[in-house]
């Protein structure tokens, strides 16, 4: 059984591949729905695997969304700061979730493949 803040990181997870999806954003869909798929299966290694996705160039919290190409121009959608702002929001919420569940091992089933 998952804890708690297991549940609510899925669930924050979840918000955020909507935004992606609304966005057509495919490379980070694909990997959040990989870590989704670990914390649901009591993996811990989806929380490693978010975690690890924070920081350095290219990295999750350097995605901004919300833009499009018209004319060989790249331009800014209508919504793109409120869509970017509750990306940021949601981004942050799961990282705290993410460094909570680390510190206190919440998942406790499976740490990196093994049982505990």
């Amino acid at each position: 059984m998952m804890g708690p803040k297991t549940t609510q990181l899925i669930a924050v997870l979840e918000q955020i591949g909507q935004l992606l999806d609304s966005d057509g954003e495919k490379h980070w869909r694909k990997w959040l729905a990989s870590v989704r798929s670990q914390l649901i299966n009591s993996d811990y290694s989806g929380v490693e695997y978010l975690l690890d996705a924070y920081g350095g160039m290219g990295s999750f919290n350097d995605l901004v969304i919300g833009q499009v190409m018209v004319g060989g121009r790249l331009s800014w959608q209508t919504d793109a700061q409120e869509a970017n702002d509750k990306l940021s929001a949601l981004r942050g919420e799961a990282y705290e979730l993410a460094q909570y569940i680390k510190h206190h091992h919440e998942l406790g089933v499976r740490k990196y493949g093994e049982l505990k």
